[in-house]
């Protein structure tokens, strides 16, 4: 999850965070404003009961009842009942329903006075009120239908302004933090095309936010930093692997002499192949080193048109010079009959040390010493397979085999160093190109080439 995402969705759920307690607090409220109108609303109809039925003089009851069907705010299954300080009822305005009510309730009005209570939609107001000098219990109770209308209303109103609420804020937070966080995202993406070769850029950043400036200005003294010391590296090990070839190159060449010194044993000349050949190892490797340490920018690249035909062909007769009994076959299978077809932009000397490597590696590791390439024409591509036949890599071995100095379990007996397909990659990767290894059947081992034309 991008930090833009996980911003967006903390403040959004911030703001629903609050606005769930306002519309909570709201319907609270406006819940205990509409239990105190219509708790006076029943307090209003209780006295105006006890004064209306006093003033009649309890001639009858009859003009009370009718007088409260005409009021306009009539309460919705109203029930009110009189009773005087013996807690005998004196007036009640249901006709002939019982209603049953309990004693302590009007006991109890003795010292509260008054009381509010509700069962289900029903809530009832008790008070005892003194008019004339005369005690009177009165309880009255109703529905309050639009009161609990209006709470409804209210309760759908804020549910459906929620889900209103959530989509702008999230828009709206989603949109803004995009904004906000712009300059970080042109920092990121300035910041993932750094690579080896171009350390020494400095990153400019537009934008007025000062904490983006300082973290810049860090990180190209950083890069400043990781550049010089790269630098260093690289030129330590190209003046040690320059030095370090001169004296051994010497050494193999009298030791070549002194092999073909006619007073040699065939045992001492025996003896001096071996070492020509450990000095020989040690030169090759001191050669990967010094290909290795080199960056980008000075291994030249794209510099001439190349037939890979003809490289490979240059490649073979050298693997022959060195290794006789190597037998690679070479096949080409293209649909396009143009000359030009396999002709490829890049670096002789460095595509040579590509199908030496690969060709030396196949043979090295093969169980009948042949190798077999082929090329085939697929689409705006061109690839190079290079097989041979012999134990293949292990899947973990696989994950780590372009790696530098490393040598799978199928490498017991062979000797190496595990560079050359760390150079094939790199200089294939400065030329375009791809390289990957698969084992279709047991036994197979193939390495893929693929050059864009």
């Amino acid at each position: 999850m991008t930090l833009k995402t996980r911003i967006s969705i903390f403040v959004t759920n911030l703001f629903l965070v609050l606005y769930l307690v306002m519309a909570a607090s709201v319907i609270l409220l406006f819940s205990e404003f509409r239990a105190e109108e219509f708790q006076d609303r029943l307090r209003q109809k209780a006295i105006s009961t006890i004064e209306l039925l006093i003033e009649i003089k309890q001639a009858d009851q009859n003009i009370i009842k009718s007088i409260d069907k005409q009021k306009a705010d009539n309460l919705i299954d109203e029930k009110t009942l009189v009773f005087n300080k013996e807690f005998k009822l004196i007036y009640s305005s249901l006709y002939d329903t019982a209603y049953k009510w309990e004693a302590d309730e009007l006991k109890n009005l003795i010292n509260k006075k008054e009381f509010f209570k509700r069962r289900g939609d029903t809530e009832t107001f008790g008070i005892l009120y003194k008019y004339k000098n005369e005690d009177y219990y009165t309880m009255v109770s109703a529905v309050d239908t639009a009161g609990f209308r209006k709470l409804n209303y209210l309760t759908y109103v804020l549910f459906f302004s929620f889900l209103l609420f959530t989509l702008l804020a999230w828009f709206l937070t989603r949109t803004t933090v995009a904004r906000l966080l712009k300059p970080l995202e042109q920092f990121l993406f300035k910041i993932k095309s750094i690579n080896e070769n171009n350390l020494g850029e400095l990153i400019q950043v537009k934008s007025n936010n000062t904490e983006l400036l300082i973290l810049a200005q860090e990180f190209n003294l950083m890069l400043k930093r990781i550049d010089e010391s790269l630098q260093h590296q690289s030129e330590f090990t190209a003046n040690a692997s320059h030095e370090l070839r001169t004296p051994i190159a010497r050494i193999i060449v009298q030791l070549e002499n002194k092999i073909n010194d006619p007073l040699t044993t065939h045992t001492d000349k025996l003896f001096l192949q071996k070492l020509v050949s450990d000095a020989s190892q040690i030169s090759e490797l001191i050669h990967s080193l010094l290909i290795l340490s080199k960056n980008d920018k000075t291994i030249p690249s794209n510099e001439e048109s190349n037939r890979l035909d003809e490289i490979i062909y240059d490649c073979i007769e050298k693997i022959n010079t060195i290794y006789p009994d190597c037998k690679v076959y070479f096949d080409i299978e293209i649909e396009n009959e143009q000359d030009d077809i396999i002709e490829l932009r890049g670096t002789k000397s460095l595509l040579e040390i590509v199908f030496i490597n690969l060709i030396k590696n196949a043979y090295s590791y093969s169980d009948n010493k042949e190798v077999h390439i082929k090329i085939i024409q697929k689409e705006n591509t061109i690839q190079c397979h290079v097989l041979n036949s012999g134990k293949t890599i292990s899947s973990d071995d696989q994950k780590r085999l372009f790696e530098p100095f490393m040598r799978g379990q199928n490498a017991n007996g062979i000797s190496g160093f595990g560079l050359g397909l760390r150079i094939v990659e790199r200089i294939l990767n400065i030329q375009k190109a791809t390289i990957q290894y698969q084992s279709v059947v047991d036994n197979l081992n193939e390495f893929i080439l693929v050059f864009p034309i």
